[in-house]
């Protein structure tokens, strides 16, 4: 993939939202990984689930591995559960602070898959951090945009 390739990604209508706290050690190593990466969102693979994590400053998206859209004639994968941090990073009052955060889900099956990511998703970060402390580098650019118009 060369720098100007773009992988486009789709949301699905909203399906279902909830209000749920992060703990504090998923949203600090989140941040801690997308800053140390020079691009402005970083893909973080859950092979445990077939998922793809991408992180960006103020939302968290999960894209299944196995699902894929088109719309028009753009293809691209499935986000199936979006995590939208309640509170600016700025606002925290201490990094042991959970994250209040809107949890949406694009479809009628995803609570088990928000259970597992939990602790899935947390794991999958450790090992990036571990297999690449000093920097990370993401190339591409990604889209994500409106499944249906």
């Amino acid at each position: 993939m060369t720098a100007h390739d773009t992988q486009s990604f789709f949301t699905p209508d909203e399906f279902f939202y909830q209000q749920t706290r992060l703990p504090s050690q998923t949203y600090n190593l989140a941040h801690t990984l997308l800053k140390r990466n020079k691009s402005s969102h970083l893909f973080v693979p859950i092979r445990s689930l077939q998922y793809l994590a991408i992180i960006e400053m103020n939302a968290i998206w999960f894209v299944d591995s196995l699902a894929y859209a088109t719309r028009g004639d753009e293809g691209g994968r499935l986000i199936r559960v979006s995590w939208h941090p309640l509170v600016n990073v700025n606002q925290r009052e201490s990094l042991t602070q959970h994250m209040d955060c809107r949890v949406i889900f694009y479809g009628g099956d995803m609570q088990e898959i928000q259970k597992r990511l939990n602790n899935e998703f947390y794991q999958a970060m450790l090992l990036i951090d571990q297999r690449h402390r000093d920097t990370i580098n993401e190339i591409g650019n990604i889209s994500i945009l409106p499944l249906n118009l």
